[in-house]
């Protein structure tokens, strides 16, 4: 079970509000392997990383383990490829089951067993806390790695609830310093995007879209977009890209400053666009490793409203490495500004 002590609440009340035992009871969940809303699915996405969160943790100061602390999740990292495999993790309801998730007095928000390869189960009722506004705010992906931990630490050793409280939020709270979460409007959660900047130069960002209730993770598409080019003859006219040659994946790319660039919306349907910042780790034959800042990334997908929610449009999602240099300086009339919206590819041209 999850719990926190009074010695810890005051620390970790900002980052695990939506999970305290008071939270105002939101949508429900089923006894299957999936959840239907934001917050089940933030879950499940951090159920399937799990494995890459700890090694973060494990391999950065900034988690400020204790030897012991370092120990307990030792044992879970080990465990954990076979757990995660079995895939036993359950979403349900403490308003439709009745003291099913009641520990001690108290609805908790998970539960599990003392052994490895026991289910856990997810009080979908404290996935989701109720503000002010009647808005309903989702338990975030740090938040559900905090619970996770706690309960994997429970399948390898008989450690305190307050030794597992602290380390699940000493993991949450160092993802969330290389988080960066861009709504697409600050008083909404409807729309958003997510990256995950890791400190490796062989490694590329995780980058997920929240829209609606879903979670779309777009991170091999950026990484597949991302390129590094040792030689370019520039072009001075818009929209026609540089000719970039002698082209070569990058061993990591950080995707930063991300922002919306521009959106047109109807009722029913919304076309975004995210713009942000690419540095690639640049590899060729002198062996030495550089990090090229020269290009731009775009992002761009579609969403339909369905029954009042905003659904991502499959197949819209358009991701595009690109360079807007100072000596663009020629124009020409009536064109748009982008090389796609042309109906050419630069990848075609360029590599």
């Amino acid at each position: 079970m999850f719990k926190f002590s009074g010695v810890l609440k005051k620390t970790v009340l900002a980052l695990v509000a939506s999970l305290s035992v008071s939270a105002f009871a939101g949508p429900g969940g089923d006894w299957v392997n999936n959840g239907g809303g934001i917050a089940e699915k933030n879950v499940l996405y951090a159920y399937e990383r799990l494995d890459q969160y700890i090694e973060i943790c494990l391999t950065s100061d900034g988690c400020k383990l204790s030897p012991r602390e370092r120990e307990i999740i030792a044992k879970i990292a080990k465990g954990l490829p076979q757990e995660v495999k079995g895939r036993l993790l359950y979403f349900g309801s403490e308003q439709k089951t009745p003291g099913f998730f009641m520990i001690d007095g108290l609805v908790r928000v998970a539960k599990t067993g003392s052994s490895p390869n026991t289910p856990i189960y997810i009080n979908s009722d404290l996935l989701y806390s109720k503000g002010s506004d009647g808005q309903y705010t989702a338990v975030s992906i740090p938040e559900a790695v905090a619970i996770l931990v706690h309960e994997f630490g429970h399948h390898y050793g008989g450690y305190t609830h307050e030794e597992l409280d602290l380390l699940g939020v000493r993991i949450s709270m160092l993802l969330q310093t290389k988080m960066a979460v861009t709504p697409l409007l600050p008083w909404s959660n409807d729309i958003s995007a997510m990256v995950l900047t890791k400190d490796v130069y062989t490694a590329y960002p995780d980058v997920l879209l929240s829209v609606g209730d879903d979670v779309v993770d777009i991170s091999k598409a950026v990484a597949n977009e991302a390129m590094c080019y040792r030689f370019s003859v520039p072009i001075p006219v818009l929209p026609i890209p540089d000719l970039d040659l002698i082209s070569k994946k990058p061993t990591g790319s950080v995707l930063y400053n991300l922002h919306w660039d521009k959106f047109s919306d109807s009722d029913t349907r919304i076309k975004v666009k995210l713009i942000g910042n690419i540095s690639n780790s640049c590899l060729f034959k002198t062996n030495i490793l550089l990090r090229s800042n020269d290009y731009k990334m775009s992002i761009s997908f579609s969403a339909t409203k369905q029954n009042g929610s905003w659904k991502f449009d499959a197949g819209s999602l358009k991701v595009e490495q690109y360079r807007d240099p100072w000596y663009k300086v020629i124009r020409l009339p009536f064109q748009p500004m982008s090389w796609s919206e042309m109906g050419f590819e630069p990848s075609a041209v360029s590599r």
